[in-house]
């Protein structure tokens, strides 16, 4: 039996919950939306360790004895019933708490987590998770982290002078569109005073997104024109191209190590292949919408997340 946590009926979690039931896999769906009428406890036992009981809907799930979690959760604050609540009311509070100790509980429990939120830490700087992306051997971009405009220009014409174009994006772990530095940017960058940002040489090649699920791997390849594919009908008026493809084991073995360095047991790793046969690691997604990728490729991720998570060895 497993937990799936998060908002139904986003596509990530709606199709981890149409793949438990696909693959008979036995499972408990946590709706985020239904929090206020949720129930969490947490005790310690001298002889079993942590004890959680959730109570949804009348129904108590000792969550200790369940196999595996895919927890997805949307940030609290923002939940219809409480984004409009003031900074003290109780049912803000409230909620605030029943997610701590929700969190608080995947960090220690004893059965699979997808993902544990300690190991999701190393994604808030990508300046960080870049050192532990070497470590296992990948190459990095050249990259400038900074807010000084002119180490920004001289890194810039120091790239164009090799014929390479400029990336920026950043640097932390919210969400940010990758675009190619343009003339247009050297007109407000002065901004970057107030907002450190990182600069990237643009690296040649094609993207590939690895998902990683315990020691298995599903490699996406992907044809677009645009700086940053998941915004390809956007910026170049046409959907970027995926199809699902191999790996050489070599660097599948990497992209399992690098997960397992970061202590994340799923995993989005996005890489480029370069023309020359380099393979370059931007980062490794701790939160992974591997739907956009499933549903364009029929890789089977979500049902080889659930089967993880039900307790099943898998192999390479």
């Amino acid at each position: 039996m497993i937990l799936i946590a998060g908002i139904a009926d986003e596509p990530p979690v709606a199709m981890a919950i149409e793949a438990a039931e696909e693959c008979g896999v036995g499972h408990i769906v946590f709706d985020q939306r239904d929090h206020a009428e949720a129930g969490l406890s947490l005790a310690l036992d001298p002889l079993e360790g942590w004890r959680a009981r959730l109570t949804l809907q009348g129904r108590e799930i000792e969550l200790h004895r369940l196999t595996g979690a895919y927890v997805r959760l949307m940030d609290e604050r923002f939940l219809p019933d409480v984004r409009d609540l003031a900074e003290d009311a109780p049912e803000r509070q409230r909620a605030i708490r029943f997610h701590r100790m929700l969190l608080e509980w995947c960090n220690i429990a004893p059965i699979r987590i997808a993902n544990r939120p300690r190991a999701m830490l190393s994604n808030t700087s990508k300046t960080f998770q870049a050192e532990l992306i070497r470590r296992c051997g990948f190459a990095i971009p050249e990259t400038l982290v900074t807010n000084d405009p002119d180490a920004v220009l001289a890194f810039v014409e120091n790239c164009a002078a090799e014929g390479d174009e400029v990336i920026y994006k950043s640097i932390s772990g919210a969400r940010s569109i990758v675009q190619t530095f343009t003339a247009a940017d050297r007109e407000r960058l002065h901004r970057i005073r107030w907002c450190p940002t990182q600069f990237q040489r643009k690296v040649r090649g094609t993207d590939m997104r690895v998902h990683v699920i315990g020691n298995r791997c599903f490699a996406t390849n992907i044809e677009s024109k645009a700086t940053d594919y998941r915004y390809s009908a956007r910026e170049t008026g046409e959907d970027a191209e995926l199809t699902a493809t191999a790996i050489a084991p070599e660097w599948e073995g990497r992209c399992i190590r690098l997960a397992a360095a970061l202590d994340l047991s799923f995993a989005g790793i996005d890489l480029r292949m370069t023309p020359g046969g380099e393979v370059v690691c931007f980062e490794a997604n701790p939160s992974p919408a591997y739907s956009y990728y499933q549903s364009r490729t029929d890789a089977p991720i979500a049902q080889a997340l659930v089967r993880w998570l039900a307790g099943e060895a898998q192999a390479g």
